[in-house]
């Protein structure tokens, strides 16, 4: 009997080894190969709220590996996860992406344990900062997006930019301001909700009173400041090295806390072409791709660009926007208390603005 006693514990303790998963180690031209020879298909569906916004590196994608057909949507997270959703219950026959790429972090937390999503690290797996991954490996960070000051240095003088809350009240920026209203997003909730933690209801109140241009979508801000339509926003975001030719200048604070997430990838079980999803994930980790990633690359191995100091010596905390949206009771209230402070949101579908007009 003390034999089996011992026998099952040596088990249980192996049990983490023998049955983790293991990282992969075939290069992305073996990947690449796998994936071809399954049919050489990938569905994706990535969040987002303008149509061209993963355009920058799934165009990378596409010209690195042209034998893989390519197909993908963008649209609001929570529209794609409801989507699969629906998929789940026909039974995940059709209509199932091979990769989710979503900004609903807690949607993971929710397939994941379900057993929805595939266990799966990718290579590069092991550098990756280690609250951005499952130590499962049922999903995996790719790149970082933080939003903050996005300031128009043509409207608004570089010395004189916005750069933390209060500087938001100041009456010089009248009709220079423009946000997403925060009830819209859970994102920009996140940062309304840290403006109350740190400076109190009255803030709020008092940033609503400078009324400042509303809009839906995250996108629009950066569109809208980028044209001069507007100075700054602090609810998007822009690249750390400013593009040729704009006057567009992302900034972070100097004083004040601000939002990081990691838009976060992961293959569903009932995923059809999972050779071309683990190929798309080696390549969305690997160092072609990190190092030309316009703001946080997910691995800890390489460096931001525009001389940025790493992540983690900075105001932020991705991890601390997970906990967050972990939290669906207290958004919820808080959503609606948003409402009731800056009114019902107004305007079309950011997939369906017009982004040549000014709001």
């Amino acid at each position: 009997m003390k034999g089996i006693i011992y026998s099952l514990t040596a088990l249980v303790m192996m049990a983490p080894s023998v049955f983790a998963t293991e990282i992969e180690t075939r290069s992305l031209d073996e990947l690449y190969a796998a994936a071809i020879a399954e049919g050489g298909e990938l569905v994706l569906r990535a969040g987002g709220d303008k149509a061209d916004q993963a355009d920058y590196y799934l165009n990378m994608f596409k010209a690195r590996f042209p034998k893989i057909k390519l197909s993908h949507s963008v649209d609001l997270s929570f529209y794609h996860a409801s989507r699969y959703d629906n998929a789940l219950e026909k039974g995940g026959a059709a209509d199932v992406p091979d990769i989710l790429q979503l900004q609903t972090l807690h949607d993971y937390d929710y397939y994941g344990e379900r057993g929805l999503l595939e266990s799966y690290k990718p290579k590069n797996w092991d550098k990756v900062y280690p609250d951005y991954k499952d130590p499962h490996g049922h999903w995996t960070g790719l790149f970082g997006v933080s939003f903050s000051n996005m300031i128009n240095i043509d409207v608004i003088d570089e010395d004189k930019a916005p750069r933390d809350a209060m500087d938001y009240l100041d009456p010089a920026l009248k009709g220079k301001v423009v946000l997403v209203y925060p009830h819209s997003d859970d994102a920009v909730l996140y940062q309304f909700w840290n403006l109350k933690e740190k400076y109190g209801w009255e803030y709020l109140e008092k940033l609503v009173a400078t009324k400042p241009t509303w809009v839906r979508g995250t996108s629009m801000p950066y569109v809208a400041v980028n044209n001069g339509w507007y100075g700054a926003s602090f609810t998007t975001s822009w690249a750390f090295v400013p593009y040729p030719n704009s006057d567009a200048r992302f900034m972070l604070p100097k004083q004040d806390y601000f939002l990081t997430w990691f838009q976060v990838a992961a293959i569903p079980t009932h995923a059809k072409h999972k050779a071309a999803a683990k190929l798309y994930l080696n390549w969305m980790l690997s160092e072609e791709f990190q190092g030309k990633w316009l703001q946080w690359p997910v691995r800890m191995d390489i460096a931001a660009p525009g001389g940025y100091k790493p992540l983690r010596e900075h105001n932020t905390s991705p991890a601390d926007f997970h906990r967050f949206m972990l939290k669906r009771d207290m958004i919820e209230r808080f959503r609606l208390q948003m409402e009731q402070l800056i009114g019902p949101i107004e305007g079309v579908s950011p997939l369906e603005m017009d982004y040549k007009v000014k709001p």
